[in-house]
């Protein structure tokens, strides 16, 4: 059997983004349609220590330290594998992101403004329990934000249960620009399945994205 299905239990996550108030950045009613070959900047934040690996041919390379910066393209599905896991050495969790909306940044400065996902001890920490987690991250509406300070890093997140369709609520508070999958399937690393990495889109590494 090339993979193994982890038992599943529904937790929903909403994360905001809070930086994209930036003028030009959060589009009211903006559909977030997809732009043919455009790769959206993406900075992906893990627990201190972990690493992160996208797939090339079939193959997790060049394992990056969190956070890890990345262009995306719209609409396809990534996998990722995290491994160095802080309390779990030699575990290895692998999620899916996918990006359905764009920021709409200043001319020049796309890489200023990133989609900011985090992937927290928690999330890991339940799909290592067998457990599956999503995570609808979206592009607060500045006259409709939730007024709690926050960070980049570290998004106000938003637990929905069972039966809730988190990007219905992540809709009701901004523009949803990506949802994450973590848990559920671990793969054979022995044998390669195209369905298992999404078909391999390709993507981007940048060498930074400047934090805010």
């Amino acid at each position: 059997m090339p993979h193994v299905y982890l038992p599943t239990l529904i937790l929903f996550f909403t994360a905001a983004t809070l930086w994209a108030q930036h003028p030009g950045v959060f589009v009211p009613g903006h559909p977030g349609a997809p732009v043919q070959g455009y790769f959206q900047p993406v900075r992906i934040h893990g627990p201190q220590g972990t690493k992160i690996a996208f797939a090339v041919n079939g193959r997790f390379v060049d394992r990056k330290e969190a956070p890890f910066a990345v262009g995306l393209l719209l609409s396809a599905d990534y996998r990722l594998r995290i491994t160095d896991i802080p309390l779990h050495p030699g575990k290895e969790v692998f999620p899916t992101v996918k990006i359905i909306g764009r920021t709409f940044p200043p001319q020049g400065l796309e890489l200023e403004f990133p989609i900011q996902i985090e992937i927290t001890q928690e999330d890991l920490e339940l799909a290592l329990d067998g457990k599956f987690v999503t995570r609808v991250i979206y592009l607060e509406d500045p006259h409709n934000a939730i007024p709690v300070p926050a960070r980049p890093e570290h998004p106000i997140s938003v637990e929905v249960g069972p039966g809730v369709d988190p990007i219905d609520v992540a809709a009701t508070l901004g523009r949803p620009v990506a949802i994450v999958r973590i848990g559920g399937r671990v793969p054979d690393l022995n044998y390669v399945d195209p369905a298992f990495f999404h078909g391999m889109p390709p993507w981007i590494a940048f060498d930074k994205i400047p934090p805010k």
